[in-house]
């Protein structure tokens, strides 16, 4: 995110701190205080100290063949149609239904002639672990697959449609409690409709090509009771 590029930043009102855009360079946090790196993602996300507690910072890279050219750029059509602005209206719209998610803490993007790169700051879900991890050591009961089932179908009710869920992005406490992360590019449907089948076939491959190469704790009975929850 470099400073001599056109950059808008967003955050919230009420932010002990103002953020600029060499606050989205990762590079920036590296050496400080707090500073871990996540897996996951092409590129990562790290974790860094904000004044208003922990927070994780997401840069937006390119997947796929685009990522071979594009790398971390995309096509500017207009500051509200960036990938961080769309992905905060989504959370701020998820937030406000009572739905799980992070809080969105600040956005970024830099223009630099038709192209801009972009990041995003969310609040960190202290005591979580991904699915995947808890599923690679033990069984989640049936009533956790079936709350899970039940969240989903709360997310989509509102009209949420989360466009990549899979095992690792959805978060689970010591208390467990789900939390759903990574809404870029999730987008907000004007209705239920058969749209609402194509995320939760993804979420179940994902669990069967993880279950597969990293012997997750998982059953056709599992996805039952996540189903079952679903549709109750």
């Amino acid at each position: 995110m470099a400073e001599s590029s056109r950059c808008h930043v967003r955050q919230r009102p009420d932010a002990a701190e103002a953020l600029r855009a060499e606050h989205f360079d990762i590079d920036y946090w590296r050496d400080r205080p707090g500073f871990v790196a996540i897996a996951g993602g092409r590129g990562g996300s790290v974790r860094i100290a904000l004044a208003d507690g922990d927070a994780v910072l997401r840069r937006y890279y390119r997947g796929g063949w685009a990522s071979r050219l594009l790398d971390d750029r995309y096509l500017w059509l207009g500051k509200q149609r960036t990938r961080p602005w769309r992905e905060w209206d989504v959370l701020e719209r998820a937030l406000a239904s009572g739905l799980p998610v992070p809080r969105p803490l600040g956005a970024c993007v830099c223009r630099d002639g038709p192209w801009y790169r972009a990041a995003l700051m969310t609040a960190y879900l202290a005591d979580t672990e991904t699915l995947t991890q808890r599923l690679e050591r033990e069984k989640l009961s049936p009533r956790d697959w079936r709350r899970l089932g039940a969240l989903f179908r709360q997310m989509q009710a509102v009209g949420i449609r989360h466009s990549d869920l899979n095992s690792d992005n959805v978060l689970i406490d010591s208390r467990q409690r789900f939390h759903l992360i990574d809404f870029d590019k999730a987008r907000v449907m004007p209705r239920l409709d058969d749209w609402q089948w194509r995320p939760l076939y993804r979420f179940q491959r994902s669990l069967q090509k993880r279950g597969q190469t990293r012997n997750l704790k998982y059953s056709d009975d599992d996805w039952q009771a996540l189903m079952d929850g679903y549709e109750s």
